[in-house]
């Protein structure tokens, strides 16, 4: 008698768990997918962006600024006028897509 209850309890939950399970796709959160890779920079793309800017900034002259960029990484050393180009040559790179990293290497004359 109990293998029969047993069996209609299974019988008549089983379809209402399965029923949830059919639209899984539909009910995952965006938020738990895995987001599809971006665009990968190259550093040759990167150190153009970033040499045209400082090159081509009229606040930057007078600056003697050399750039090398590693797998994303900037490097920058050289001189600057004062403290301000310094900031501004940080910033013009930071605003390069592709830039992961700016190690600031630059003294003041």
């Amino acid at each position: 008698m109990l293998s029969r209850y047993t069996l209609l309890i299974i019988a008549v939950i089983a379809p209402l768990i399965l029923s949830g399970c059919e639209n899984y796709a539909e009910r995952t959160h965006e938020s738990w997918i895995e987001a599809p890779s971006g665009i990968a920079y190259d550093d040759s793309t990167i150190y153009a962006r970033i040499a045209y800017a400082v090159n081509t900034d009229p606040e930057l002259q007078g600056s003697n600024i050399e750039i090398k960029v590693d797998q994303g990484k900037v490097l920058l050393s050289g001189t600057a006028a004062n403290q301000n180009q310094i900031t501004r040559i940080n910033m013009l790179s930071w605003m390069v897509d592709g830039v992961k990293d700016v190690d600031l290497q630059i003294n003041t004359q």
